[in-house]
């Protein structure tokens, strides 16, 4: 008799626990934290200015975009658990990407530019924002010295693009931060933090013939060295390739939805198995 009553008990303590417990393994695959790289830029092309960046639509990408999915890329994010490329769930190359809304000018956007920063044609969900400004810089202005490998200038002060001497050649980067959220624009206020940026290698002589030497490049831009308020008037720009990297980091002490399923479970199993113990 006493066998059979701690059995009911046990079982009617145990049903809501498996309620519970199903319901907690059940929320643990509804959202995952954003993690890895995402590479990007394998066929686009970008304009540059002293104001802006103009990304230009890209004709690879599938779904439309001015940029894709580039090959390296293993990012996993809500229904992508691999970071494969090509899984079902998962980025794929290619794959479109819509960066600022076909812009990304030097000064702050509209709000919800800065919060669609990334957005993907075949993820909706998936969306990475940004923190302004970009950057930052590089405190040298004088690219005359920057005239040997690693040597690095930006065209004026508060620029974001910075350039490097690269055996005559010119790398250009800019820096860029922010959140990534595989639920949407209302997810990026816990999603995870990323970091990277855009690069495009100048190697080709510049509109007006000259080596593209990160020298030439600003005298390109702003002809006595010194940026005058008439040269951002210009209309003078370069294009070129471009490609980007960013990698996306959970917010520390946040662990994975899974995780928390299993603790959460772990621990009534816990309690359950003391007052068995109790009651025997």
């Amino acid at each position: 008799m006493r066998r059979n009553f701690l059995a009911r008990a046990s079982a009617a303590l145990l049903a809501p626990v498996a309620v519970l417990a199903g319901g907690l393994l059940l929320t643990s695959t509804a959202s995952a934290n954003v993690m890895n790289t995402l590479n990007t830029g394998s066929s686009g092309t970008v304009t540059v200015s002293l104001n802006s960046l103009f990304f230009n639509t890209d004709p690879a990408a599938i779904g439309g975009g001015n940029s894709d999915v580039a090959m390296g890329t293993n990012l996993t994010f809500a229904g992508c658990a691999s970071g494969v490329l090509g899984s079902p769930g998962c980025l794929s190359v290619q794959e479109g990407i819509t960066i600022n809304n076909n812009d990304l000018t030097l000064t702050p956007p509209s709000p919800a530019d800065a919060n669609t920063f990334l957005t993907f044609a075949a993820n909706p969900n998936l969306v990475y924002s940004i923190n302004f400004p970009p950057g930052p810089g590089s405190a040298n202005t004088n690219c005359a010295t920057a005239n040997a490998n690693g040597l690095s200038c930006s065209v004026f002060a508060g620029s974001p693009i910075v350039l490097t001497f690269s055996n005559g050649d010119t790398s250009v980067n800019i820096g860029v931060t922010g959140k990534a959220s595989d639920t949407g624009v209302a997810g990026l206020a816990t999603a995870s933090n990323y970091n990277g940026g855009f690069s495009q290698f100048f190697s080709t002589p510049l509109p007006n013939g000259n080596a593209p030497t990160p020298q030439n490049i600003q005298l390109f831009f702003c002809p006595t060295g010194v940026c005058q308020p008439s040269d951002f008037t210009s209309g003078k720009s370069i294009t070129s390739s471009q490609s980007g990297t960013f990698h996306a980091t959970p917010l520390a002490g946040v662990p994975e939805p899974s995780t928390i399923a299993l603790s959460s479970l772990g621990v009534l199993l816990l309690m359950v198995g003391s007052l068995r113990r109790k009651r025997a």
